[in-house]
């Protein structure tokens, strides 16, 4: 069989624009949004609403299953590779992990908080929709852990190094909250720099997702599920409910506690802590030197 030179010339041409970066995080982006789409369309032709927690679990099952298969195919098909961040090995303690981490530090925001005398914590809708929260947490985990670190981090951090790629996380997060109840340039700011770099630094330190995700979970979860608290403006009953006043620098305002002070500075602490530890673990890339960064994410996946 004949091959055309023009042809080569034209599939390398069209491989290099698919393989570059901005290509990538639009083409996975894309792909994000038509599977979440398409599970949107079938649960509404169907009229699917749990009524039960097998209902649930299985909605939840689903739904994350679809969302892994989506990246795992645009990691086979696009980047050419396995998803090693996806790997099972080790998943189930870095999960746990990330969401005793998530769970811990939204429970010491809370302890500071109404030990200064700015959160009142009474008792709420009790323990019966609790279930129902957890799957929506964990489901809203996956999704935002594979766009912002699986997609937007990771393929901005292959060309631009791990700080850049930071930056641009921070204000993706923070232009993802825009539209919130009592978003103000401040809150925005606030969730972008303490959000943003406290999850990627988990995905750094692990250069998995499992953590990041159990860490969505978890901090989702407690936020809504266990205080319903106000979750960037939007108000979830949980088994407790909790009231703020105060200066809104201490009681977050109509944005909720996770843009006071108190939140950023306990965040932005655990992150620099994960850095730290990811520096120790040479996982830092550096800028169009990700072959020289000792950054093998398969060998990171099977260590």
């Amino acid at each position: 069989m004949k091959i055309d030179a023009s042809d080569v010339v034209v599939h390398g041409r069209f491989w290099r624009f698919v393989q570059f970066p901005l290509t990538r995080i639009i083409i996975a982006t894309v792909a994000l949004a038509v599977t979440v789409l398409l599970l949107q369309w079938i649960a509404a032709v169907t009229q699917f609403k749990p009524h039960s927690i097998i209902d649930g679990a299985l909605a939840t099952v689903v739904t994350i299953a679809a969302l892994i298969a989506m990246y795992v195919a645009y990691l086979g098909l696009v980047e050419r590779r396995p998803a090693s961040e996806f790997g099972m090995r080790r998943s189930a303690p870095e999960f746990a992990a990330g969401f005793l981490l998530g769970g811990g530090l939204f429970c010491l925001i809370m302890l500071i908080l109404w030990l200064a005398g700015v959160a009142r914590i009474e008792s709420g809708a009790g323990w019966s929709a609790l279930w129902l929260l957890l799957f929506g947490a964990l489901e809203l985990g996956v999704l935002q852990t594979l766009f912002f670190y699986g997609i937007v981090f990771r393929i901005a951090e292959q060309s631009l190094g791990t700080w850049t790629a930071l930056a641009i996380t921070i204000v993706a997060f923070g232009v993802a909250h825009t539209g919130g109840p009592g978003a103000t340039p401040i809150s925005i700011a606030t969730i972008g720099l303490q959000a943003g770099s406290l999850f990627a630094a988990v995905y750094v330190y692990t250069r998995r997702l499992w953590m990041p995700i159990g860490l969505f979970t978890a901090w989702n979860f407690v936020e809504d599920g266990v205080f319903g608290v106000s979750a960037s403006g939007h108000t979830e009953q949980g088994v407790l409910v909790s009231r703020f006043h105060g200066p809104s620098i201490l009681s977050g305002g109509a944005a909720g506690p996770e843009v006071t002070i108190v939140a950023f500075s306990v965040c932005v602490m655990a992150a620099v802590v994960l850095f730290l530890l990811a520096i120790r673990r040479r996982h830092i890339v550096g800028p169009f030197r990700r072959e020289r960064a000792g950054i093998d994410e398969a060998a990171v996946a099977a260590s």
